[in-house]
């Protein structure tokens, strides 16, 4: 079983979907925590009444605000480059399997007109 895995990596793509739950879980978290705490000081604030709690209240829920849009705009960048890497990798395999199956004349050709097309992509940005 051990064998089977270290050949198809089955072990490494595990480990790697374990990592990233763990990280996303660990994120939210946080985040989790630090809203609590910051509800708590605008719940003790308003407890204690007084002339500020309404000012303490109001920045405890810009403080809030902040943290979770944050917290969810970094999540979807983060989600938006790994797909983007994803695709990008599917498309350098594909690239690769058309490149095994040149005829040898045309190979060299070939590699020219990719490279043109890669600097002139680069010039074009």
């Amino acid at each position: 079983m051990a064998d089977e895995a270290r050949k198809t990596g089955t072990d490494g793509a595990k480990a790697k979907d374990s990592a990233e739950k763990i990280k996303e879980i660990g994120g939210l978290v946080a985040v989790a925590v630090g809203v609590v705490a910051v509800a708590a000081v605008a719940i003790g604030a308003l407890i204690a009444g007084g002339q500020t709690a309404a000012t303490v209240a109001g920045s405890a829920a810009a403080a809030i605000g902040s943290m979770v849009g944050a917290y969810f705009g970094v999540k979807v960048g983060t989600d938006q480059t790994k797909n983007a890497i994803q695709g990008q990798q599917a498309e350098a395999a594909k690239a690769q399997v058309f490149a095994a199956h040149l005829p040898e004349g045309k190979a060299e050709a070939v590699v020219n007109q990719v490279m043109d097309a890669a600097k002139a992509f680069r010039g074009a940005k």
